[in-house]
């Protein structure tokens, strides 16, 4: 082996050591290029053909190779300083230029010192029998001159007998791998599973095909191999055919270890999925919303409207069922939302956060009832009036963590107990009894939006919250352990701040829903109001600029211009006038438009929340 000078920039030499004589050994021209084209060392089949003297040490790709060619040998030069192997077609100029002729340019990237600055470039004619047919020497020497490829070799490499025993590995195999040549010398391929995991046999059966000639190459996509400590990886496969004397008397595999990469791209397909799954899932809300917004104000009108008794008490019922349907759909919407980085602060009662966390645990339990066939209570133990100031998604996502982490110690019949204490400290508290778990198989789960066990803690200390994990002979239990700052009395109630009614206005309403139309049309009426209705933004934005109004209401998804760009243009021709916008689409969509919208329902709603919501707003203006 000589040592041959590489370089980075071309001016400073740093040693690597390659075996020259192979080179030399080669029928195809050869040489070892710098990044700078300089080179470093070539054999004589290459100095002949590229007629370079002793003297030239930079080589000028233009003379020898036409413009398209260049531009793919370009590329590859790069790729190969990057550390990919390439081949490339492309056509070579004779020395009279009156003829081309086709051949085949492949690179190697050489390493040295953990860096790469020198490329092996290879030259034959396209169509030849083989990159390894090149060598001339016995059987004997072609293996000690192929150990020096084996050695330099970034991709696992190992070359296989005629009788599919293994005879040379490469140093990255046992890298990678972990396999070195005395852990699997002499085996046969057939019993060598402790590679091939599940395709041992169609790749033995491949290699055989290869070694009788029927088939060029052989190229395995995303094939398992395992490791020799157990574990599992996924590689791409090509084996080659190695001549001598005209004959085929090896079989070389290289593998490329695509682990990382299947695994980002599984990941990413996932994520894909997910977001698919959240689109459809937030427009299928969305037309429900609609909807039930419809039925939910309906039958509000119609209770006023009704003198029967029997038909009052079914239509308040109707309601009942609408409004839990409501609060269903409200809470996966808001889980649904993106919140990106920066979430909202705001007060909501502590006893709907738990509500909300309960039902969604509900949810979980009924699907887990049907799979492992067992069933989880839970139990509310709160009844106060405190409220909670913070960002409240949070909170409902910490509490659901809690009661799914204690469900792991629930058995096939459970309770788990959810409570607020009050005293030194306020706490949050989700209890169960220990139950025999032998055989049970749960494990901690993810959070709704994704957090593990350390991240959601992690979330809990930025917002100064602890999380206190207590485990006894009989009980296991978590502590939610809240700010005092968190915790506020509950609001006073509004309804005493302003009369429910809004009167002598003049009122315009973009909505697309007919039925809706028709309901805040007559709701607004019959309080003694005036009022245009218009099923597109841009006329109600003209009506608008044609006379005086005191209230726009409109719906976000509307033709002609959205209800946000209606609202703003309406605050820019008068900012006293009062703008609602409606939607069926997520709260937090819109919460960056507070300046120009007054107020915001999301669907569906009560009427009676949407005209006191108005009167207070209202109210406040006149003051």
């Amino acid at each position: 082996m000589t040592q041959v000078n590489r370089n980075c920039t071309g001016d400073q030499k740093s040693p690597v050591l390659f075996g020259t004589d192979m080179l030399d050994r080669l029928i195809h021209p050869a040489c070892i290029m710098t990044s700078r084209g300089i080179i470093e060392y070539s054999n004589r089949a290459f100095n002949d053909m590229f007629r370079i003297s002793g003297d030239e040490n930079r080589f000028n790709w233009s003379i020898f190779f036409c413009s398209d060619g260049r531009r793919n040998l370009a590329r590859d030069f790069t790729a190969a300083f990057d550390g990919a192997f390439t081949s490339t077609i492309a056509e070579m100029k004779l020395y009279d230029d009156s003829e081309k002729v086709p051949v085949e340019v492949l690179m190697q990237p050489l390493s040295g010192d953990g860096q790469i600055s020198s490329v092996l470039v290879l030259v034959r004619h396209a169509g030849s029998e083989g990159l390894l047919d090149s060598f001339s020497a016995d059987a004997d020497a072609a293996d000690n001159e192929m150990a020096y490829c084996f050695e330099f070799s970034p991709f696992p490499m190992m070359r296989l007998n005629k009788d599919l025993t293994i005879s040379l590995l490469s140093r990255s195999f046992e890298g990678i791998l972990g396999y070195t040549i005395e852990d699997i010398s002499g085996d046969q391929f057939n019993s060598s599973s402790a590679i091939f995991k599940y395709d041992s046999e169609k790749i033995k059966n491949s290699l055989l095909e290869l070694f009788r000639g029927n088939v060029p190459f052989k190229r395995f996509g995303e094939i398992k191999v395992r490791t020799k400590s157990g574990d599992e990886k996924i590689v791409n496969i090509q084996a080659y055919p190695v001549y001598h004397d005209n004959s085929i008397q090896y079989a070389d595999v290289m593998m490329e270890d695509i682990t990382k990469v299947r695994e980002l791209k599984d990941r990413l397909s996932s994520t894909k999925r997910l977001n698919l799954v959240n689109d459809i899932g937030k427009g299928f809300i969305h037309s429900i919303n609609n909807t039930i917004n419809v039925i939910l104000n309906q039958t509000q009108l119609l209770q006023i409207a009704s003198e029967k008794t029997s038909v009052s008490e079914g239509l308040k019922q109707i309601e009942r069922y609408v409004h839990d349907v409501v609060g269903q759909l409200r809470r996966i919407q808001g889980f649904l939302d993106d919140r990106g980085d920066g979430r909202d602060e705001k007060e909501e009662p502590l006893s709907v956060i738990i509500n909300d966390a309960l039902e969604f645990a509900k949810i979980h339990f009924k699907v887990d009832e049907n799979r492992r066939k067992r069933s989880i209570t839970l139990e509310n133990e709160y009844e106060g009036t405190f409220n909670v100031r913070s960002d409240t998604l949070f909170i409902r996502e910490l509490l659901i963590w809690a009661i799914l982490k204690v469900s792991v110690y629930a058995g096939k019949n459970s309770s788990i107990q959810t409570g607020f204490v009050k005293g030194s400290l306020y706490y949050l508290t989700v209890t169960i009894d220990h139950a025999d778990l032998s055989g049970s198989g749960n494990i901690i789960p993810f959070t709704i939006d994704s957090f593990s066990p350390s991240e959601i803690r992690n979330e809990a200390e930025k917002h100064n919250i602890r999380v206190i994990e207590e485990e006894s002979s009989d009980q296991y239990s978590i502590r939610i352990v809240l700010p005092q700052k968190m915790i506020v009395e509950k609001a006073a109630s509004l309804k005493e701040a302003y009369r429910n009614v809004i009167t002598d206005r003049n009122i315009i309403i973009v909505e697309d829903e007919p039925v809706l139309q028709m309901i805040l049309g007559n709701l607004f009426e019959r309080m003694g109001n005036r009022v245009f209705i218009t099923d597109n933004g841009t006329e109600g934005l003209e009506e608008f600029k044609r006379s005086n109004y005191d209230i726009v209401i409109t719906d976000y998804d509307v033709a002609g211009i959205t209800g946000l760009e209606l609202a703003a243009r309406v605050k820019e021709i008068n900012e006293d006038t009062l703008t609602i916008l409606l939607s069926g689409w997520g709260v937090s969509a819109f919460r960056d438009y507070k300046s120009f919208i007054d107020l915001f329902m999301a669907k569906p709603f009560n009427i009676d929340d949407l005209v006191r919501g108005m009167a207070a707003i209202d109210s406040l203006k006149s003051i």
